[in-house]
């Protein structure tokens, strides 16, 4: 695999871990994004992705779950301990241009990695 994949291993995709984040985790805020943090479960870093209907219709929550994808993908081997993280869209980021989420995303990730 490429440096900059993303496998399934590296994704958070079962309800129990989302449910163990929310009642474990950290939360780190920003003005469009709230991260849940805790120690991870797996040898790698890992990452879940939430956006409800109130942050926009299908196409703008996939929008907003592609470049935090993508964001996290490029940077994932910059973090030194295990973590899983799930980020939630916070309403009102659909109106942001995709370098704006880039920089809020960029924000949000240094408060991570101060954790």
């Amino acid at each position: 695999m490429t440096l900059f994949s993303f496998p399934k291993n590296k994704r958070i995709l079962k309800r129990k871990d989302f449910i163990r984040l929310s009642k474990q985790g950290k939360k780190v805020l920003t003005h469009y994004f709230i991260a849940v943090i805790t120690k991870g479960a797996a040898d790698n870093n890992r990452i879940g992705i939430t956006a409800s209907k109130k942050v926009g219709n299908a196409p703008e929550r996939n929008r907003i779950k592609r470049l935090i994808r993508e964001y996290f993908r490029h940077r994932q081997e910059n973090h030194t301990e295990t973590k899983d993280i799930n980020i939630i869209a916070r309403k009102g980021i659909i109106s942001l241009s995709n370098k704006e989420i880039n920089k809020e995303l960029e924000k949000l990730f240094n408060k991570i990695t101060e954790i």
